[in-house]
């Protein structure tokens, strides 16, 4: 295959590398990366339509094009940057940017190519063998067990084909990066050789033919070339088919939730810490970076793990997806019916963390996106679940404050009618469900729906990450906060004091009925005696708990 592409370019690869070795000079980092953004844009869905490794965990390519935005917005606020300035610059937007295992990946590559760029005073063949070594040298150092057949072959495979060119003589550089992108593609068709997953699932990595895609894109813009990119074709039918039967066979591998999370301002012990988040779960990477470290994990307690990382900093980026619920979801997709809702009048889309939240919403038969407090879902992803629906209007719970302006935009995004019922946490989600009626009209539905919302009273208890002032309190780093309809009401040491202090409050006002919706980091016994400490200030209300498994707020509470 190789010999007969290098005989069909003939003379015209040599004019062609002239051609590009005349505007080598004009190829900075910010051009590479605006080029590798927009060859990865443009196959983001059909790398998407890959991703069967090491769990469905999220949408591959989209995971990668969301990690090259992050840097993308860091390099068009660089300008004017030396080169070893925008390798650092670029070197940190891509870990504090990157999503998913795969984007975590992808952050280390980025990160071992600008290294070495970064010392380099001469974008020669040197430096492209060079950058790709680093890349692939800082992949493999990242992933505790590298498996190979996977986005680490592709790039280590793309260098050493790099470092061959040089020492066959072949000197200029943009030749040097064609043919180890080249040698991408063809280690990107050996992945299911290497991966037995792959090979069932009939696809290769996903993961590994972004790498390509992403060296394609920079080639072509460095050669003023159109790109030339033959991705294969897939059978939709035949593909969903046999994803399918991978993922019954492979439920070991869908696996608790996809937990991601930055501590910044790391203080403590390193290897202790990363020592201690392997033992918390699965497909764990731990990626320090001067004060901040980048973690991915897949856990059944991403609360446990939060939790503990908390000690060590401030949190940010968190996220956390149910990836059992997705595997059910990606399974069933291409299926007879894609939902539950597949058929109703009026459909219903609500945005939710934890595997008991997602199971009461999905059995009223609303169609669910994963993520609300810590990690927003995006437009896209509302618009992909109100498609789901099939139904011609659609109601919108966004059950978090934060995610209500995004969830206001999706009307503008489909061919349908969207209301937002602007529910304020998932147990305020939960209480409006009393009045959706699938069959009913939308308008008058959602009055109902809004008019219940409206009378609600929300609240939770959470964890102080770090010593503030708040509302003239002070609150001390791991002291139990209580909020109530955003305000601060209760700083407490324990979580069932903090919980009933806020229902204290939540009952001056008046309620008949406290529904209580258990998270991470509280336990069964802790919900009884929280619902005891209720019953004792009035006797006279109705208590309610449910097992609901979000993250970060190990109590809700919903007062009607």
């Amino acid at each position: 295959m190789e010999g007969t592409t290098q005989k069909r370019e003939g003379a015209g690869t040599k004019a062609a590398a002239d051609a590009g070795e005349s505007v080598a000079s004009n190829m900075d980092l910010g051009t590479a990366i605006v080029a590798a953004h927009a060859a990865l844009a443009a196959h983001a869905e059909r790398i998407n339509a890959l991703n069967v490794y090491p769990v469905p965990d999220g949408d591959t390519g989209t995971n990668m094009l969301l990690t090259l935005r992050s840097v993308l917005e860091e390099v068009s606020d660089s300008a004017g940057l030396s080169s070893e300035e925008a390798a650092r610059a670029v070197s940190r937007a891509a870990l504090m940017g990157a999503r998913g295992n795969s984007g975590v990946i992808l952050s280390q590559i980025l990160r071992g190519a600008c290294g070495a760029l970064g010392k380099c005073e001469t974008l020669d063949a040197a430096a492209v063998v060079a950058a790709l070594q680093g890349a692939s040298d800082r992949a493999y150092a990242t992933v505790r067990q590298p498996v190979e057949g996977t986005m680490l072959s592709v790039i280590k495979d793309a260098a050493a084909t790099a470092a061959d060119c040089v020492e066959r003589g072949e000197k200029g550089p943009l030749e040097v990066l064609r043919m180890a992108a080249r040698e991408a593609h063809a280690s990107v068709q050996r992945t299911p050789e290497l991966l037995a997953v792959l090979k069932e699932a009939g696809v290769v990595d996903a993961g590994g033919l972004g790498v390509a895609v992403i060296l394609d894109g920079i080639v072509s813009a460095w050669s003023g070339e159109q790109p030339g990119l033959s991705l294969p074709e897939l059978d939709a039918a035949a593909t969903g088919e046999r994803l399918r039967k991978t993922v019954e066979h492979s439920t070991e591998e869908a696996w608790g939730y996809c937990t991601e999370f930055i501590v910044t301002g790391f203080r403590g012990d390193e290897g202790e810490f990363e020592k201690r988040i392997r033992e918390m779960g699965k497909s764990v990477l731990v990626v320090p970076d001067g004060d901040l470290v980048k973690v991915h994990l897949h856990t059944q307690d991403p609360g446990s793990a939060l939790t503990y990382a908390g000690g060590f900093g401030r949190l940010s980026g968190v996220k956390a997806d149910d990836m059992e619920a997705q595997t059910r979801a990606r399974a069933c997709e291409g299926g007879p019916a894609a939902s539950a809702g597949a058929t109703a009048k009026l459909g219903l889309v609500v945005a939710s963390q934890g595997a008991g939240n997602r199971a009461f919403f999905e059995s009223m038969g609303a169609v669910v996106v994963e993520g609300g407090q810590g990690a927003n879902p995006s437009a896209q992803e509302f618009v992909r679940a109100v498609e789901r629906t099939g139904a011609e209007a659609v109601i919108l719970l966004p059950n978090n404050k934060n995610v209500i302006p995004t969830a206001e935009q999706v009307g503008e995004l489909v061919e349908k009618a969207v209301y937002v019922v602007p529910t304020m946490n998932i147990a305020g989600g939960m209480a409006v469900m009393i009045g959706y009626d699938a069959e009913g009209e939308a308008p008058d539905v959602v009055e109902e729906m809004s008019e219940i919302s409206a009378g609600l009273r929300c609240g939770e208890v959470t964890r102080a990450v770090r010593t503030a002032k708040l509302a003239g309190r002070d609150v001390p780093e791991g002291a139990y906060i209580g909020l109530l309809d955003g305000d601060l009401v209760a700083v407490e040491e324990g979580l069932e004091d903090a919980a009933t202090k806020l229902v204290e409050k939540i009952l001056e006002h008046g309620a008949d009925i406290v529904t209580l919706l258990r998270g991470h980091g509280m336990d069964d016994k802790l919900a009884r005696e929280v619902v005891e400490r209720i019953k004792l200030l009035d006797g006279a209300v109705e208590v309610e708990a449910r097992d609901g498994g979000q993250p970060l707020y190990p109590l809700q509470v919903v007062a009607e």
